[in-house]
Protein backbone atom coordinates (compact mmCIF):
# COMPACT_ATOMS: atom_id res chain seq x y z
CA UNK A 1 0.00 0.00 0.00
CA UNK A 2 1.13 3.92 -0.38
CA UNK A 3 1.09 5.99 2.19
CA UNK A 4 -0.59 9.26 1.70
CA UNK A 5 0.60 11.78 4.00
CA UNK A 6 -1.47 15.09 4.14
CA UNK A 7 0.99 17.93 4.31
CA UNK A 8 0.54 20.52 6.70
CA UNK A 9 0.08 24.40 5.89
CA UNK A 10 3.66 25.19 6.88
CA UNK A 11 4.91 22.43 4.33
CA UNK A 12 2.57 24.48 1.77
CA UNK A 13 4.30 27.37 1.53
CA UNK A 14 7.21 28.38 -0.86
CA UNK A 15 10.86 27.45 0.30
CA UNK A 16 11.49 31.32 -0.41
CA UNK A 17 8.54 32.53 1.56
CA UNK A 18 9.38 30.34 4.82
CA UNK A 19 12.76 32.00 4.68
CA UNK A 20 11.33 35.48 4.54
CA UNK A 21 8.70 34.95 6.87
CA UNK A 22 10.32 32.63 9.07
CA UNK A 23 7.87 30.98 11.73
CA UNK A 24 5.42 32.83 10.54
CA UNK A 25 3.85 31.34 7.40
CA UNK A 26 0.56 31.95 8.60
CA UNK A 27 1.15 35.45 7.33
CA UNK A 28 1.61 34.09 4.08
CA UNK A 29 -1.56 32.04 4.01
CA UNK A 30 -3.57 35.41 4.66
CA UNK A 31 -1.49 37.27 2.24
CA UNK A 32 -1.69 34.92 -0.10
CA UNK A 33 -4.99 33.94 0.32
CA UNK A 34 -6.40 36.95 0.82
CA UNK A 35 -5.11 38.35 -2.51
CA UNK A 36 -6.18 35.17 -4.69
CA UNK A 37 -9.55 36.10 -3.61
CA UNK A 38 -9.44 39.68 -4.31
CA UNK A 39 -7.82 38.71 -7.73
CA UNK A 40 -10.77 36.78 -8.98
CA UNK A 41 -13.52 38.65 -7.72
CA UNK A 42 -11.90 41.71 -9.50
CA UNK A 43 -11.51 39.97 -12.44
CA UNK A 44 -14.40 38.43 -12.81
CA UNK A 45 -16.39 42.18 -11.87
CA UNK A 46 -14.45 43.34 -14.49
CA UNK A 47 -15.10 41.18 -17.13
CA UNK A 48 -18.82 41.57 -16.10
CA UNK A 49 -18.61 44.87 -16.33
CA UNK A 50 -16.95 45.11 -19.64
CA UNK A 51 -19.39 43.02 -21.08
CA UNK A 52 -22.53 45.40 -19.80
CA UNK A 53 -20.11 48.36 -21.16
CA UNK A 54 -20.52 46.84 -24.61
CA UNK A 55 -24.08 45.73 -24.40
CA UNK A 56 -25.06 49.23 -23.26
CA UNK A 57 -22.96 50.87 -26.06
CA UNK A 58 -25.19 48.87 -28.96
CA UNK A 59 -28.24 49.26 -26.73
CA UNK A 60 -28.02 53.23 -26.22
CA UNK A 61 -26.08 54.12 -29.13
CA UNK A 62 -22.75 56.72 -29.05
CA UNK A 63 -24.36 59.70 -27.69
CA UNK A 64 -26.54 58.38 -25.14
CA UNK A 65 -23.27 55.89 -23.82
CA UNK A 66 -21.56 58.84 -24.02
CA UNK A 67 -23.99 60.39 -21.44
CA UNK A 68 -23.99 57.58 -19.14
CA UNK A 69 -20.45 57.68 -18.81
CA UNK A 70 -20.13 61.60 -18.04
CA UNK A 71 -22.68 61.05 -15.61
CA UNK A 72 -20.88 57.83 -14.09
CA UNK A 73 -17.49 59.62 -13.78
CA UNK A 74 -19.62 62.44 -12.01
CA UNK A 75 -20.47 59.61 -9.40
CA UNK A 76 -16.62 58.52 -9.16
CA UNK A 77 -15.79 62.10 -8.15
CA UNK A 78 -18.17 62.20 -5.71
CA UNK A 79 -17.34 58.62 -4.40
CA UNK A 80 -14.05 59.28 -3.73
CA UNK A 81 -14.79 62.19 -1.59
CA UNK A 82 -17.98 60.87 0.30
CA UNK A 83 -16.22 57.15 1.00
CA UNK A 84 -12.21 56.58 1.10
CA UNK A 85 -11.79 58.17 4.21
CA UNK A 86 -14.51 55.54 5.40
CA UNK A 87 -12.99 52.76 4.04
CA UNK A 88 -10.02 53.02 5.19
CA UNK A 89 -11.19 54.22 8.81
CA UNK A 90 -13.22 50.85 9.05
CA UNK A 91 -10.21 48.46 7.78
CA UNK A 92 -7.39 49.96 9.99
CA UNK A 93 -9.32 50.33 13.38
CA UNK A 94 -11.75 46.89 12.80
CA UNK A 95 -8.69 44.93 11.92
CA UNK A 96 -6.70 46.72 15.63
CA UNK A 97 -9.04 46.19 17.64
CA UNK A 98 -11.33 42.83 16.55
CA UNK A 99 -9.57 40.57 18.12
CA UNK A 100 -7.94 42.33 21.65
CA UNK A 101 -10.91 44.42 21.85
CA UNK A 102 -14.13 43.35 19.93
CA UNK A 103 -16.24 45.44 22.20
CA UNK A 104 -14.34 48.93 20.38
CA UNK A 105 -14.36 46.55 16.72
CA UNK A 106 -18.09 46.30 17.03
CA UNK A 107 -18.60 50.59 17.61
CA UNK A 108 -15.89 51.16 14.86
CA UNK A 109 -18.72 49.33 12.81
CA UNK A 110 -21.65 51.02 13.92
CA UNK A 111 -19.32 54.19 13.37
CA UNK A 112 -18.38 53.63 9.81
CA UNK A 113 -21.86 52.68 8.84
CA UNK A 114 -23.88 54.96 10.24
CA UNK A 115 -21.53 57.60 9.00
CA UNK A 116 -21.24 56.29 5.15
CA UNK A 117 -25.56 56.11 5.66
CA UNK A 118 -25.71 59.76 6.42
CA UNK A 119 -22.95 60.89 3.84
CA UNK A 120 -24.32 59.40 1.74
CA UNK A 121 -27.96 60.05 1.51
CA UNK A 122 -26.51 64.03 2.11
CA UNK A 123 -24.78 63.71 -1.35
CA UNK A 124 -27.66 61.74 -2.89
CA UNK A 125 -29.94 64.93 -1.39
CA UNK A 126 -27.54 67.36 -3.05
CA UNK A 127 -27.70 65.77 -6.32
CA UNK A 128 -31.24 65.82 -5.90
CA UNK A 129 -32.13 69.48 -5.05
CA UNK A 130 -29.29 70.77 -7.41
CA UNK A 131 -29.97 68.10 -10.26
CA UNK A 132 -30.83 71.24 -13.25
CA UNK A 133 -28.00 73.44 -12.09
CA UNK A 134 -25.47 70.49 -12.86
CA UNK A 135 -26.61 69.74 -15.94
CA UNK A 136 -27.18 73.00 -17.15
CA UNK A 137 -23.79 74.71 -15.85
CA UNK A 138 -21.65 72.07 -14.80
CA UNK A 139 -22.20 69.20 -17.80
CA UNK A 140 -23.40 71.79 -19.94
CA UNK A 141 -26.56 69.23 -21.00
CA UNK A 142 -29.96 70.15 -19.31
CA UNK A 143 -31.40 67.35 -20.38
CA UNK A 144 -29.34 65.16 -18.42
CA UNK A 145 -30.97 66.55 -15.60
CA UNK A 146 -33.28 63.41 -14.22
CA UNK A 147 -30.19 61.64 -15.00
CA UNK A 148 -27.95 63.42 -12.69
CA UNK A 149 -31.06 62.78 -10.24
CA UNK A 150 -30.84 58.78 -10.16
CA UNK A 151 -26.76 59.21 -10.19
CA UNK A 152 -27.04 60.28 -6.95
CA UNK A 153 -29.21 56.98 -5.76
CA UNK A 154 -26.14 55.27 -7.42
CA UNK A 155 -24.14 57.52 -5.40
CA UNK A 156 -25.41 56.53 -2.11
CA UNK A 157 -25.49 52.54 -2.44
CA UNK A 158 -21.75 53.12 -3.84
CA UNK A 159 -20.68 54.86 -0.50
CA UNK A 160 -22.36 52.56 1.90
CA UNK A 161 -20.96 49.85 -0.20
CA UNK A 162 -17.73 50.96 0.04
CA UNK A 163 -18.37 51.58 3.56
CA UNK A 164 -18.94 47.85 4.11
CA UNK A 165 -15.86 46.64 2.08
CA UNK A 166 -14.03 47.93 4.00
CA UNK A 167 -15.37 46.86 6.78
CA UNK A 168 -15.37 43.62 5.33
CA UNK A 169 -11.27 43.91 4.83
CA UNK A 170 -10.67 45.38 8.39
CA UNK A 171 -12.12 41.46 9.29
CA UNK A 172 -9.92 39.96 7.07
CA UNK A 173 -12.74 38.73 5.20
CA UNK A 174 -11.58 39.01 1.68
CA UNK A 175 -13.39 35.87 0.06
CA UNK A 176 -17.10 37.69 1.09
CA UNK A 177 -14.99 40.66 -0.83
CA UNK A 178 -14.99 38.49 -3.88
CA UNK A 179 -17.98 37.13 -3.95
CA UNK A 180 -19.34 40.44 -3.60
CA UNK A 181 -17.91 41.43 -6.56
CA UNK A 182 -18.97 39.00 -8.38
CA UNK A 183 -22.52 39.72 -7.11
CA UNK A 184 -21.79 43.26 -8.35
CA UNK A 185 -20.77 42.28 -11.70
CA UNK A 186 -23.44 40.00 -12.34
CA UNK A 187 -26.25 42.36 -11.43
CA UNK A 188 -24.95 45.25 -13.24
CA UNK A 189 -24.69 42.75 -16.68
CA UNK A 190 -28.33 41.70 -15.64
CA UNK A 191 -29.98 45.13 -14.60
CA UNK A 192 -28.05 47.58 -16.31
CA UNK A 193 -28.43 46.08 -19.55
CA UNK A 194 -32.03 45.31 -18.98
CA UNK A 195 -33.00 48.54 -18.00
CA UNK A 196 -30.98 50.23 -21.34
CA UNK A 197 -32.73 48.03 -23.53
CA UNK A 198 -36.42 48.59 -22.13
CA UNK A 199 -35.82 52.78 -20.46
CA UNK A 200 -32.84 53.83 -22.63
CA UNK A 201 -30.39 56.03 -20.20
CA UNK A 202 -32.48 56.05 -17.61
CA UNK A 203 -33.25 52.33 -17.00
CA UNK A 204 -29.38 52.24 -17.42
CA UNK A 205 -28.83 54.44 -14.32
CA UNK A 206 -31.44 52.87 -12.38
CA UNK A 207 -30.20 49.34 -13.05
CA UNK A 208 -26.95 50.48 -11.40
CA UNK A 209 -29.09 51.52 -8.33
CA UNK A 210 -30.34 48.05 -8.25
CA UNK A 211 -27.10 46.30 -8.73
CA UNK A 212 -25.86 48.59 -5.44
CA UNK A 213 -28.93 47.96 -3.10
CA UNK A 214 -28.40 43.99 -4.15
CA UNK A 215 -24.58 44.29 -3.32
CA UNK A 216 -25.49 46.35 -0.14
CA UNK A 217 -28.01 43.78 1.09
CA UNK A 218 -25.32 41.15 0.27
CA UNK A 219 -22.59 42.75 2.73
CA UNK A 220 -24.80 43.48 5.39
CA UNK A 221 -25.80 40.04 5.46
CA UNK A 222 -22.00 39.23 4.93
CA UNK A 223 -21.51 41.04 7.95
CA UNK A 224 -23.68 40.02 10.34
CA UNK A 225 -22.56 36.82 9.72
CA UNK A 226 -19.31 37.64 10.31
CA UNK A 227 -19.67 39.65 13.20
CA UNK A 228 -21.18 36.84 14.55
CA UNK A 229 -18.55 34.40 14.11
CA UNK A 230 -15.98 36.47 15.40
CA UNK A 231 -18.12 37.23 18.61
CA UNK A 232 -17.96 41.21 17.72
CA UNK A 233 -20.80 43.12 19.48
CA UNK A 234 -21.99 45.87 16.77
CA UNK A 235 -23.33 49.03 18.11
CA UNK A 236 -24.41 52.55 17.02
CA UNK A 237 -23.88 54.24 20.44
CA UNK A 238 -20.29 56.10 20.42
CA UNK A 239 -17.71 57.31 22.50
CA UNK A 240 -16.06 60.12 22.64
CA UNK A 241 -13.12 57.83 21.23
CA UNK A 242 -14.78 56.27 18.42
CA UNK A 243 -15.83 59.78 17.09
CA UNK A 244 -12.40 61.61 17.50
CA UNK A 245 -11.33 58.49 14.90
CA UNK A 246 -13.56 60.86 12.44
CA UNK A 247 -10.92 63.78 12.64
CA UNK A 248 -8.11 62.54 13.53
CA UNK A 249 -7.82 59.64 10.76
CA UNK A 250 -10.70 59.63 7.93
CA UNK A 251 -10.62 63.25 7.21
CA UNK A 252 -6.84 63.11 6.92
CA UNK A 253 -7.36 59.86 4.28
CA UNK A 254 -9.96 61.76 2.89
CA UNK A 255 -7.21 64.81 2.07
CA UNK A 256 -4.67 62.51 0.79
CA UNK A 257 -6.84 60.89 -1.91
CA UNK A 258 -8.39 63.92 -3.26
CA UNK A 259 -5.22 66.20 -3.16
CA UNK A 260 -3.83 64.08 -5.63
CA UNK A 261 -6.86 63.33 -8.44
CA UNK A 262 -6.74 67.11 -9.33
CA UNK A 263 -2.97 66.60 -9.83
CA UNK A 264 -3.67 63.47 -12.21
CA UNK A 265 -6.68 66.01 -14.02
CA UNK A 266 -4.70 69.61 -14.64
CA UNK A 267 -1.78 67.36 -15.90
CA UNK A 268 -4.09 65.91 -18.55
CA UNK A 269 -5.42 68.95 -19.49
CA UNK A 270 -2.55 70.62 -20.04
CA UNK A 271 -1.24 68.03 -21.96
CA UNK A 272 -4.59 68.31 -24.52
CA UNK A 273 -4.41 72.36 -23.96
CA UNK A 274 -0.78 72.77 -25.52
CA UNK A 275 -0.51 69.84 -27.57
CA UNK A 276 -3.62 69.15 -28.51
CA UNK A 277 -6.60 66.31 -28.06
CA UNK A 278 -4.56 63.82 -30.42
CA UNK A 279 -1.72 63.64 -28.12
CA UNK A 280 -4.51 63.26 -25.24
CA UNK A 281 -5.55 60.82 -27.05
CA UNK A 282 -2.54 58.70 -27.22
CA UNK A 283 -1.82 59.63 -23.85
CA UNK A 284 -4.75 57.59 -23.19
CA UNK A 285 -4.04 54.55 -24.94
CA UNK A 286 -0.80 54.45 -23.02
CA UNK A 287 -2.40 54.48 -19.80
CA UNK A 288 -4.38 51.65 -20.37
CA UNK A 289 -1.36 49.54 -20.16
CA UNK A 290 -0.45 51.32 -16.44
CA UNK A 291 -4.01 50.28 -15.44
CA UNK A 292 -3.39 46.75 -16.79
CA UNK A 293 -0.18 46.64 -15.18
CA UNK A 294 -1.66 47.99 -11.69
CA UNK A 295 -4.49 45.57 -12.15
CA UNK A 296 -3.15 43.18 -9.31
CA UNK A 297 -1.50 45.87 -6.96
CA UNK A 298 -5.14 47.41 -6.81
CA UNK A 299 -6.56 44.42 -6.38
CA UNK A 300 -4.59 43.21 -3.16
CA UNK A 301 -4.48 47.07 -2.12
CA UNK A 302 -7.20 46.13 0.60
CA UNK A 303 -4.81 43.23 2.16
CA UNK A 304 -1.88 45.44 3.19
CA UNK A 305 -3.97 47.98 5.50
CA UNK A 306 -6.03 45.33 7.71
CA UNK A 307 -3.15 42.50 7.82
CA UNK A 308 -0.98 45.07 8.58
CA UNK A 309 -2.96 46.53 11.42
CA UNK A 310 -3.37 43.79 12.88
CA UNK A 311 0.03 42.52 13.43
CA UNK A 312 0.38 46.11 14.76
CA UNK A 313 -2.25 45.11 17.85
CA UNK A 314 0.46 42.57 18.70
CA UNK A 315 3.35 44.55 19.19
CA UNK A 316 6.15 42.14 17.44
CA UNK A 317 8.02 44.26 15.23
CA UNK A 318 9.70 41.39 13.63
CA UNK A 319 6.37 40.33 12.59
CA UNK A 320 5.21 43.73 11.26
CA UNK A 321 8.63 43.82 9.22
CA UNK A 322 7.88 40.18 7.90
CA UNK A 323 4.18 40.95 7.22
CA UNK A 324 5.32 44.14 5.44
CA UNK A 325 7.43 42.45 2.95
CA UNK A 326 5.27 40.06 2.14
CA UNK A 327 2.71 42.81 1.22
CA UNK A 328 5.21 44.17 -0.70
CA UNK A 329 6.06 40.99 -2.69
CA UNK A 330 2.54 40.21 -3.07
CA UNK A 331 1.76 43.81 -4.72
CA UNK A 332 5.38 44.48 -6.64
CA UNK A 333 5.96 40.67 -8.20
CA UNK A 334 3.01 40.45 -10.35
CA UNK A 335 3.31 44.11 -11.41
CA UNK A 336 6.62 43.34 -12.76
CA UNK A 337 5.59 40.28 -14.26
CA UNK A 338 3.03 41.99 -16.66
CA UNK A 339 5.62 45.46 -16.83
CA UNK A 340 8.44 43.31 -18.75
CA UNK A 341 6.41 41.92 -21.71
CA UNK A 342 4.24 44.82 -22.49
CA UNK A 343 7.87 46.97 -22.08
CA UNK A 344 9.02 44.45 -24.81
CA UNK A 345 6.00 44.70 -26.60
CA UNK A 346 5.20 48.15 -26.49
CA UNK A 347 5.51 48.89 -30.31
CA UNK A 348 2.85 45.99 -31.58
CA UNK A 349 0.65 46.88 -28.46
CA UNK A 350 0.13 50.83 -29.63
CA UNK A 351 0.35 49.01 -33.52
CA UNK A 352 -3.31 47.97 -32.51
CA UNK A 353 -4.32 51.14 -31.87
CA UNK A 354 -3.68 52.21 -35.42
CA UNK A 355 -1.00 53.93 -36.83
CA UNK A 356 -1.32 57.60 -35.51
CA UNK A 357 -0.81 56.06 -32.23
CA UNK A 358 2.63 54.19 -32.81
CA UNK A 359 4.78 57.20 -31.87
CA UNK A 360 3.90 56.02 -28.12
CA UNK A 361 5.51 53.07 -28.07
CA UNK A 362 8.83 54.50 -25.92
CA UNK A 363 6.12 56.33 -23.27
CA UNK A 364 4.63 52.53 -23.11
CA UNK A 365 8.22 51.49 -22.21
CA UNK A 366 8.78 54.63 -19.54
CA UNK A 367 5.27 53.82 -18.40
CA UNK A 368 5.85 50.50 -17.32
CA UNK A 369 8.96 51.62 -14.82
CA UNK A 370 6.51 54.15 -13.54
CA UNK A 371 3.46 51.61 -12.60
CA UNK A 372 5.99 48.85 -11.13
CA UNK A 373 7.36 52.15 -8.58
CA UNK A 374 3.63 53.04 -8.20
CA UNK A 375 3.13 48.98 -7.10
CA UNK A 376 5.95 49.06 -4.58
CA UNK A 377 4.39 52.43 -3.54
CA UNK A 378 1.23 51.15 -2.51
CA UNK A 379 2.00 49.07 0.68
CA UNK A 380 4.14 51.77 1.67
CA UNK A 381 1.48 54.10 1.86
CA UNK A 382 -0.89 51.82 3.48
CA UNK A 383 2.04 50.88 6.25
CA UNK A 384 2.25 54.44 7.20
CA UNK A 385 -1.92 54.69 7.74
CA UNK A 386 -1.06 51.50 9.57
CA UNK A 387 1.36 53.33 11.65
CA UNK A 388 -1.51 56.48 12.41
CA UNK A 389 1.53 58.15 10.65
CA UNK A 390 -0.73 60.58 9.18
CA UNK A 391 1.07 63.63 8.90
CA UNK A 392 4.01 61.57 6.86
CA UNK A 393 1.24 59.74 4.52
CA UNK A 394 -0.30 63.61 3.90
CA UNK A 395 2.79 65.10 2.99
CA UNK A 396 3.47 62.56 0.74
CA UNK A 397 0.24 62.68 -1.17
CA UNK A 398 0.65 66.39 -1.64
CA UNK A 399 3.83 66.24 -2.37
CA UNK A 400 3.17 63.61 -5.16
CA UNK A 401 0.39 65.68 -6.47
CA UNK A 402 2.68 68.84 -6.28
CA UNK A 403 5.58 66.78 -8.62
CA UNK A 404 3.34 65.86 -10.95
CA UNK A 405 2.10 69.67 -11.73
CA UNK A 406 5.44 70.97 -11.90
CA UNK A 407 6.72 68.15 -14.09
CA UNK A 408 3.78 68.44 -16.52
CA UNK A 409 4.28 72.02 -16.94
CA UNK A 410 8.13 71.94 -17.19
CA UNK A 411 8.05 69.00 -19.70
CA UNK A 412 4.35 68.74 -21.69
CA UNK A 413 6.53 70.48 -24.52
CA UNK A 414 7.28 67.48 -25.24
CA UNK A 415 3.79 66.12 -26.06
CA UNK A 416 2.67 62.33 -24.96
CA UNK A 417 6.03 61.25 -23.56
CA UNK A 418 6.86 64.65 -21.65
CA UNK A 419 3.60 63.56 -19.32
CA UNK A 420 4.55 60.11 -19.35
CA UNK A 421 7.91 61.77 -17.87
CA UNK A 422 6.34 63.90 -15.42
CA UNK A 423 4.46 60.88 -14.28
CA UNK A 424 7.57 58.47 -13.40
CA UNK A 425 9.86 61.40 -11.90
CA UNK A 426 6.64 61.86 -9.45
CA UNK A 427 6.86 57.86 -8.79
CA UNK A 428 10.11 58.27 -8.52
CA UNK A 429 10.25 61.41 -5.61
CA UNK A 430 7.43 59.75 -4.60
CA UNK A 431 9.64 56.06 -3.39
CA UNK A 432 12.57 57.77 -3.00
CA UNK A 433 11.48 59.88 -0.40
CA UNK A 434 8.78 57.39 1.17
CA UNK A 435 10.49 54.18 1.48
CA UNK A 436 13.70 55.43 3.72
CA UNK A 437 10.25 57.62 5.73
CA UNK A 438 8.67 54.36 6.22
CA UNK A 439 12.11 52.54 7.40
CA UNK A 440 12.58 55.17 10.22
CA UNK A 441 8.46 54.81 11.16
CA UNK A 442 8.96 51.71 11.69
CA UNK A 443 11.81 51.73 13.47
CA UNK A 444 11.11 54.48 15.90
CA UNK A 445 7.56 52.73 16.42
CA UNK A 446 9.21 49.28 17.70
CA UNK A 447 12.24 50.54 19.07
CA UNK A 448 10.95 51.09 23.01
CA UNK A 449 9.68 47.32 22.22
CA UNK A 450 13.03 45.93 20.94
CA UNK A 451 14.78 47.77 23.99
CA UNK A 452 12.35 46.08 26.51
CA UNK A 453 12.51 42.49 25.05
CA UNK A 454 16.35 42.95 24.90
CA UNK A 455 15.57 43.65 28.72
CA UNK A 456 13.74 40.96 29.84
CA UNK A 457 16.16 38.60 27.89
CA UNK A 458 19.18 40.02 29.71
CA UNK A 459 17.19 39.37 33.11
CA UNK A 460 16.33 36.09 32.59
CA UNK A 461 20.02 34.62 32.06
Amino acid sequence: MVSVRCRSGRELVPPWARQLLGQEASLWRRIGGGAFWLIAGSGIMNALTVATSLGCARLLGSTRFGELAILLSTVNVFLVVSSTGLGMTASRYIAEHRNSNPARAGSIIGLCSGTALVVGVAVCGFFLLTDHWLSAEVLHAPRLAVGVAIAGAVLLFAAINASQTGILGGLEAFRTIAMGNVVRGASILLLVSAGAALLGLHGALLGYVCAGLATAIYYRIAIRRQCKSQAIPVTYRFAREELSVLYRFTLPALVAAVSHLPAVWWSNVLLARTEGYSEAGIFNAVNQCQIVILFFATATSNISLPTLSNVLAGGDGRKYTRCLAANFLVTTLPAIMVAVPIAIGSRFIMSLYGPAFEKGSNAVVLITISAVLFAISTPMNNAMWSLEAVVPAMVLSLLRGGVLVMAAYLLVRNGVEGLVWANLIMSIVQAVIGLPWLAWLVHRRFRGASTAAARISWAAR
